[in-house]
């Protein structure tokens, strides 16, 4: 599963995440982590402990959209590296594109990452996606 491809710079991994959203390219998005990944999701269980589960995860996502699309866009993007460790944190927003260009549902999160750097690059291993929470009603905001 580990591939012994990181990327060059950390920013990369924002670039890349895009676009194997956009094309359905589970093993480009999977190739973003290390193997002993740990993931802090808002979805179901909310936390994965390597890359093996995350990949079932990204999978099932990316499969299950069919005709559709997702458009990711990151905000707020800041990232924070020393020679072998990094940190980055952003906006994450998902918009589902129809195939004729209609936005079908979007939701807006946070997601802070943490990196280190390997021999043959930089590697997520750690991922946390959160939402604030409305103090009226209990329930996650998604469009901040």
């Amino acid at each position: 599963m580990k591939g012994k491809s990181g990327f060059t710079e950390i920013k990369e991994f924002f670039e890349i995440y895009q676009t194997s959203a956009w094309n359905k390219d589970t093993m480009a998005m999977i190739n973003l982590y290390d193997e002993q990944v740990i993931v802090f999701d808002m979805w179901d269980r909310g936390y994965e402990l390597n890359a093996l589960a995350w990949f079932k995860i990204i999978e099932d996502w990316l499969g299950s959209l069919n005709e559709e699309n997702v458009k990711v866009e990151f905000e707020m993007v800041q990232i924070h590296q020393s020679d072998k460790i990094g940190f980055a944190s952003a906006l994450i927003q998902f918009q589902a594109i129809s195939d004729n260009g209609a936005i079908l549902r979007s939701m807006k999160n946070r997601i802070t990452l943490g990196f280190s750097k390997f021999e043959y690059g930089w590697k997520v291993i750690h991922q946390h996606t959160s939402a604030p929470v409305s103090s009226d009603r209990l329930t996650a905001i998604l469009d901040i």
